[in-house]
C-alpha cells in the first residue's frame, strides 16, 4: 500500500513539474541552421526593455533599461569580448534616483564606446567608454530638453536623430567626439525616429501623424548641413504605418521597413513592409510586403555584407498571449527573400528583437517572459546568434586587420574589373579569386606576372554582386564589387 502511495505521488508530482520546467528550460524545438540556443543574458529582478547592441572585432557592447522590481528605469550595460560566448557583469550605467532612464542607445568605434539614454524631465545623457567598456567616463548633461533615439559615429564625429516636444524631428552633430554640439536642427514632425548615415548622405525614417501615421523619410546629402523636404514612403493611405527602422549598405543603398495593418482583420497587428532605395534615398523602388499572417508588430533591420537582416515580433501562436520572434534574410540587398524562420519557441511573449553584427556572426537579443508569465514584473533579456561563415563578408565585418592596401576600379563595373596594388606586396600575390554573394568560387585569376596593375576579365560573369579576394602570405583582404549589364 505504501508503494503505490508512493507512486502515485511520482505520478502526480511528474505531471504538476513538467509543464513548469517547460518555463524555466531554454526552448529551441523549431530547426533553426546556423543559430545558437537561446541563452539567457540578464538575472536581476525587473524587466530588460529596447536592447540594442554595437560591435567592434570580437567584443559585443549591450545596453538596455531595467523597470519593474522596485525601479523606475535604470540603464545598464555589460558586454562579451568572445563575440557572445560569454558575458561579463551587468553595470549601471544611469544614477540611481526618482528620475526614470530609459531608451539607451550605443555606438562603438574600436576602443571607443558612446552610450546616449533619455532622461525623464531632462532630456539626453550620455557616458564614454576610451577602453572598450572596461571603465567609464562621467555622465555628460549638456543635450537638455532633447531626446533621441538613434546614433551613428565617424571618427571624431558624432550623428543623433531624436525628437522634441511638441513632436519636432530634430538632428544634431558633434565633430569633435562630444565636447561641444553644433546648433540643433529640426528636420520635420513625428515620432519613432531612425536614421542610416553615410556620409555625406544621412537619411531619416519617422512616423507622421498628420499623414494618417504613414512613414515619412527624409535625407541630407551634406553631412546635415541641409534639408530638402520630406517624402512619404509608406502607401498613402487611411491605414497608419508604424515603428519605421532602416539601415544602409556599403554601397549607400538605403533599406527600411515598417509594420503596417492595411490587410489585417486584426486590430494590433499587421503585416512588415519593405522598401530600398539604390541611389541613397534619391528614389525608392516598389515597397514589398515580407509577411502574410497578419499577426507581425516591431522589427528590426541590419544591412550586413550583400545580405539584409530582418527580425520582428509575430502573434500568430496564441493571439495576444504569445509573441515569438521570426527572421527572413535577403542574400542580394533585398532583391530577393528567403523563407521566414522562427527563433523563439516559448510560451509568452518574446519582444523587442534587436540586432548586430561583428566577427562573423549576427547577434539577436530580445526580451522575454517564458519564465514569469506575461503579468509577471519580469522579463529578462535573451540571446542567440547566427553563424555567417557560409558566406562572404567584407574584411571590416569579420573583423580581419590587413596591411595589404589595394584599389578596385570601376565600380560598378562591366566587363573587367582593375585592381591596383598600392605596395610591394603584389609580389607575394598568387591567384586572386572571385566569390558569388552564396560563397561559391566563380573565378580564379592566376598571378602569371607579377604586376601592380592589375586587369581581370569578367565578360563571362552575369550581373550581380561578387566578393573580390587577394591573399598576401597569412594575409587576406575581401572587397565587394557589383556587375553590371
Amino acid at each position: 500500500m505504501k508503494k503505490l502511495v508512493y507512486l502515485l505521488f511520482v505520478i502526480l508530482a511528474f505531471c504538476f513539474l513538467l509543464p513548469t520546467a517547460y518555463y524555466l528550460l531554454p526552448t529551441s524545438l523549431h530547426a533553426q541552421p546556423g543559430w545558437s540556443e537561446d541563452q539567457r543574458l540578464v538575472f536581476m529582478q525587473g524587466a530588460g526593455w529596447y536592447p540594442r547592441a554595437a560591435c567592434s572585432g570580437d567584443t559585443i557592447h549591450l545596453v538596455w533599461y531595467r523597470v519593474g522590481g522596485g525601479y523606475d528605469g535604470e540603464v545598464y550595460y555589460k558586454r562579451s569580448t568572445d563575440a557572445g560566448l560569454t558575458w561579463g557583469a551587468d553595470v549601471r550605467l544611469s544614477e540611481e534616483d526618482e528620475q526614470s532612464s530609459i531608451v539607451p542607445i550605443v555606438f562603438c568605434n574600436g576602443l571607443i564606446v558612446y552610450v546616449f539614454w533619455a532622461e525623464e524631465d531632462f532630456g539626453t545623457l550620455f557616458r564614454k567608454s576610451i577602453d572598450g567598456g572596461t571603465t567609464w567616463g562621467a555622465i555628460d548633461s549638456s543635450l537638455q530638453g532633447e531626446f533621441y533615439r538613434d546614433v551613428f559615429i565617424v571618427n571624431d564625429t558624432i550623428f543623433l536623430a531624436g525628437a522634441r516636444n511638441p513632436g519636432d524631428i530634430i538632428f544634431r552633430k558633434s565633430t569633435d567626439a562630444g565636447m561641444s554640439w553644433l546648433p540643433l536642427r529640426v528636420v520635420g514632425y513625428g515620432a519613432y525616429v531612425r536614421h542610416a548615415v553615410s556620409p555625406p548622405v544621412i537619411g531619416f525614417v519617422f512616423q507622421v501623424a498628420r499623414y494618417s501615421q504613414e512613414i515619412m523619410f527624409k535625407r541630407s546629402t551634406d553631412n546635415g548641413n541641409t534639408w530638402p523636404d520630406s517624402m512619404i514612403i509608406s502607401h498613402y493611405d487611411s491605414i497608419g504605418g508604424q515603428w519605421a527602422v532602416i539601415d544602409v549598405d556599403t554601397f549607400s543603398n538605403m533599406h527600411a521597413g515598417w509594420y503596417d495593418y492595411k490587410y489585417s482583420p486584426y486590430a494590433w497587428t499587421g503585416d512588415i513592409f519593405y522598401r530600398t532605395s539604390r541611389d541613397s534615398g534619391s528614389t525608392w523602388e516598389e515597397i514589398d510586403s515580407l509577411t502574410i499572417m497578419h499577426r507581425a508588430v516591431a522589427s528590426d533591420i541590419l544591412a550586413e555584407g550583400s545580405n539584409l537582416h530582418l527580425v520582428w515580433e509575430d502573434d500568430r501562436h496564441g493571439f495576444n498571449n504569445n509573441f515569438e520572434i521570426y527572421y527572413r534574410m535577403s542574400t542580394d540587398l533585398g532583391q530577393t527573400w528567403g523563407s521566414e524562420v522562427r527563433l523563439t519557441d516559448a510560451l509568452y511573449h518574446s519582444y523587442c528583437p534587436s540586432l548586430a553584427c561583428g566577427s562573423g556572426y549576427l547577434h539577436l537579443f530580445w526580451q522575454d517572459r517564458r519564465e514569469y508569465g506575461n503579468n509577471g514584473s519580469s522579463a529578462p533579456l535573451y540571446y542567440k546568434r547566427k553563424s555567417l561563415s557560409g558566406s562572404v563578408t567584407e574584411t571590416n565585418k569579420l573583423g580581419l586587420i590587413s596591411n595589404l592596401m589595394f584599389n578596385v576600379y570601376p565600380n560598378p563595373f562591366e566587363t573587367d574589373v582593375r585592381l591596383q596594388i598600392t605596395d610591394d606586396r603584389y609580389k607575394e600575390i598568387e591567384n586572386i579569386k572571385i566569390f558569388d554573394v552564396s560563397g561559391k568560387e566563380v573565378m580564379v585569376y592566376e598571378m602569371k606576372q607579377k604586376e601592380k596593375e592589375i586587369r581581370v576579365d569578367c565578360k563571362d560573369l552575369p550581373a550581380g554582386v561578387y566578393f573580390l579576394q587577394v591573399e598576401a602570405g597569412k594575409e587576406r583582404v575581401i572587397k565587394k564589387v557589383v556587375k553590371v549589364k
